[in-house]
């Protein structure tokens, strides 16, 4: 029933890939609603969760089920319910240890708990990176191996041929990645954090991304070509399935260079976000709209996490040349959100709200422009006048191997930062609400310290 609520809500939501029978499929998968098998699932449940035995492993399963199905609802407190009764019961169980597993488990029950496992895991990550939750088990803990995929391969050699690899593979690289992710995510907290006992800084100079970015790199390039190209859907399901992990991968790799770049510091990370930002942007150009529409709507929450992360940029000086590089991003993930918005049953408009948010930026940047005399800017109410007497050092730094700025772009990076910069005012800050105020997680140098502050999400 959780399955049939997920899949019968996708594919309300134009998830259905196939073409020649999109119409007739459509109507036959719709004739119960998704509702109804929701309301199965949460009816079969056990009432004491606490008197199940370690082998009820559907419950289990169910609970992951119900809760990514409760995000294609928008229903982000039952999701949380739902992961919350998951982690439970893997708690009660000791289940992050392969050693308290039932005994006699055969290879295809083993590969399933290894699946739901480090399935759960990433979900967890996700939705506490998302929702600005706490992660409830970490990966240093896990006594659990990856999942392998070669109990359901028809052929037993393809796991050595390299033309037909197991799309297990890239999963098992996409938890590599959140694995990554859920250190990073914590460092990041930390900085912003009243009980950052260790004083980890704002701004580390011996931090440096680049180095963590290579290695990922560098893995990535040993996946098979398979889990890097952005095809078409074929319609067969054994060779979509490799688009669908393509796709996975390409979002969370932003999303480690993100928060990678965040961990920087606030202006200096600028042009990196931009760049990361940018390349976002022009891959899931690439990425077919079937794969968007299957993946749905958890998709749209990972893009504005990666969103998120840009509008950082702006809680440090700018100068009108980067605002207008931000802006520019920020417009397009909004085209970029509205696109995928349409076909939704529960769109919460981000894209719209997104554009009316930078407007009103243009706005305050118009009036302080206006006030601009010389190298000098009149503070006007609520407003941060800023030195920018460090930029001719910065400029320097902004320039990368072989002479070209970071960032790319037209080539004046450095240069650009020279002009005049303003600081925007909290009280505008603070009505950035994209979404669920998401972007509250990752300023760190002001909403954390702010007397008026209560906390992201309200």
């Amino acid at each position: 029933m959780a399955a049939c609520a997920l899949a019968s809500a996708r594919v309300r939501d134009g998830a259905v890939i196939s073409s020649r029978r999109h119409q007739t499929q459509t109507a036959e998968l719709l004739a119960i609603p998704a509702e109804t098998f929701y309301a199965a699932a949460e009816e079969a449940l056990p009432s004491d969760r606490l008197q199940m035995q370690p082998c009820d492993f559907d419950f289990l399963r169910a609970c992951g089920l119900l809760a990514i199905a409760s995000i294609q609802e928008g229903r982000i407190d039952a999701m949380q319910k739902y992961i919350g009764y998951y982690f439970t019961m893997m708690a009660v169980q000791q289940g992050h240890d392969e050693a308290n597993w039932p005994p006699g488990l055969s290879r295809v029950e083993m590969e399933e708990r290894r699946r739901l496992y480090w399935s759960i895991y990433t979900l967890d990550i996700y939705s506490s990176i998302v929702w600005d939750g706490c992660f409830h088990f970490q990966e240093a803990h896990a006594r659990v191996e990856y999942p392998s995929g070669d109990v359901y391969s028809p052929n037993p050699h393809s796991l050595q041929d390299q033309s037909d690899p197991p799309w297990i593979i890239g999963w098992n690289f996409t938890t590599d990645l959140y694995r990554i992710l859920e250190h990073f995510v914590g460092k990041l907290r930390t900085r912003g954090s009243t009980f950052n006992f260790l004083e980890d800084a704002q701004t580390n100079p011996s931090f440096h991304s680049e180095g963590i970015i290579r290695r990922v790199t560098e893995r990535y390039a040993m996946l098979p070509n398979q889990f890097k190209d952005l095809r078409e859907a074929t319609e067969d399901p054994n060779v979509d399935i490799y688009g669908f992990q393509s796709a996975n991968i390409h979002a969370t790799m932003a999303l480690l260079r993100m928060v990678l770049y965040t961990l920087e510091g606030q202006n200096r990370d600028i042009y990196k976000k931009c760049t990361v930002a940018h390349e976002v942007l022009s891959t899931f150009r690439e990425v077919p709209l079937s794969f968007w529409r299957a993946i749905s709507t958890p998709l749209i929450y990972h893009i504005a996490s990666i969103g998120a992360l840009l509008w950082s940029a702006m809680e440090g000086p700018l100068s009108d040349t980067s605002y207008q590089r931000v802006r520019t991003l920020l417009l397009e993930m909004a085209e970029l959100l509205q696109s995928m918005e349409q076909f939704l049953n529960r769109g919460a408009g981000e894209g719209q709200r997104l554009r009316e948010m930078v407007a009103r930026i243009d706005e305050f940047f118009a009036k302080q422009l206006a006030t601009h005399n010389g190298h000098h800017v009149v503070p006007s109410a609520g407003v941060l006048p800023v030195d920018n007497s460090d930029a001719q050092s910065q400029a320097g730094s902004q320039v990368g191997s072989g002479g070209a700025p970071v960032g790319g772009g037209n080539g004046q990076g450095g240069v650009d930062e020279l002009s005049p910069q303003f600081q925007l005012p909290y009280e505008l800050l603070q009505e950035w609400t994209w979404p669920s105020d998401i972007s509250q997680a990752y300023l760190p140098g002001i909403y954390n310290y702010h007397p008026a502050y209560t906390g992201p999400y309200g």
